[in-house]
């Protein structure tokens, strides 16, 4: 035992570094909403692939918004979808004078998939700030209003939570009350605090692509879609372009005012491909989001040589404390700003979950692997 006391040591400095970062990124003020901006024309962009179980009430949720109807369009750009799901844009677009449905016919300027679909929206609509979800997402009621209050200058790009659990009022239909779907809740709000802790310092790492916004004058600036090139993750590209080729602030935000609810996945295999897409798109990452993954993996990787080689040991002991002790706080954070902190006691399963797919994750990162979504292979 005596002979893999290194592993103690390096477990107990690692938990230091991960209690440095953690505090350093939770002392900083969330960005506040602005009480003077204007009610610029806002178009909601939602990308629709097969989705007729759930487009209905993502499109009912976007008709009831509290911002002036008159100053809003939602553009639903049907990619060529083989099940109801044109039907029912169609009914919603005959309903509502400001609901247009556009229809991908083919992939054009070398876009494919969703960012294919999201230039379509662009060339149509004409508003100052442009907001996007996905087909499969419920937005609360002040979500259009809500988002709006944070593009105060210098704001370019706003990025909001994600919840995959109901909050607030919403009552999704199809919502199914697992483990797998309160481990999953609190994976994804724990990756989005980090990615928001971040921002507030200037950093942005990501954007989640489901509920995100920017103005048109930063689209413009960077080129648009067809200049920055296909990507998986549209909405990491975009970002990333905005930050180093313009001077607009990016924030991410932690605000039930501007969250959404979105379908827990239903297996790991759907699980595995999502993730997979996250990390082919995330590779050119800045370098403190390398940091903060190279710490994170680091870390988790040390918790299980730690009682793979039974180093029980004070020092080890603390460390593996400091690791898990601040994912709590960052998640209790988190669960306390969204309204249901109940789910702070599923922590210990999140917590096995987050050790296990981390590691096997940052291994599948340097391979050369095809990815699989929305029924295309890239």
């Amino acid at each position: 035992m005596s002979s893999f006391l290194w592993v103690s040591g390096i477990m107990f400095f690692l938990g230091l570094a991960y209690f440095a970062v953690a505090i350093f990124l939770l002392s900083r003020r969330h960005p506040l909403k602005s009480s003077v901006v204007a009610n610029p024309r806002v178009a909601v962009l939602v990308a629709v692939r097969n989705e007729e179980h759930y487009l209905e009430g993502c499109l009912q949720a976007l008709a009831v918004q509290t911002y002036p109807e008159n100053l809003y369009d939602v553009y639903i750009i049907d990619d060529r979808s083989t099940d109801g799901s044109a039907a029912i844009a169609r009914s919603f677009e005959e309903q509502y004078k400001h609901f247009h449905v556009l229809t991908v016919k083919r992939d054009a300027q070398n876009l494919h998939g969703k960012m294919n679909a999201l230039n379509m929206g662009m060339q149509a609509s004409k508003a100052e700030i442009i907001l996007i979800t996905d087909a499969d997402c419920i937005v609360p009621v002040s979500w259009i209003e809500n988002h709006v209050a944070y593009f105060a200058d210098p704001v370019g790009m706003v990025g909001g939570l994600t919840m995959l659990y109901p909050f607030n009022e919403l009552k999704p239909a199809r919502f199914k009350d697992t483990i797998w779907s309160k481990v999953q809740a609190l994976d994804w709000l724990f990756l989005q605090s980090i990615a928001a802790f971040s921002s507030h310092y200037g950093k942005p790492i990501t954007i989640l692509g489901n509920n995100f916004g920017f103005r048109r004058k930063a689209y413009e600036q960077v080129g648009g879609f067809p200049a920055l090139g296909f990507s998986l993750t549209e909405d990491f590209l975009l970002m990333k372009a905005i930050e180093e080729q313009t001077d607009w602030k990016i924030i991410q935000t932690l605000d039930t005012g501007n969250a959404i609810f979105s379908y827990p996945l239903a297996d790991v295999k759907t699980f595995f491909s999502q993730r997979l897409r996250w990390i082919r798109g995330g590779r050119k990452a800045r370098p403190w989001g390398y940091f903060i993954i190279g710490l994170s993996v680091l870390s988790h990787f040390f918790i299980l040589m730690t009682i793979i080689f039974r180093q029980w040991t004070t020092p080890a002991a603390m460390g593996i404390g400091l690791v898990l002790g601040m994912n709590y706080l960052i998640i209790k954070q988190g669960l306390l700003r969204t309204g249901i902190p109940f789910l702070k006691k599923y922590y210990l399963h999140f917590a096995l979950f987050h050790l296990i797919y981390l590691l096997i994750f940052s291994f599948l990162s340097i391979l050369p692997l095809r990815v699989k979504w929305k029924e295309r292979s890239f």
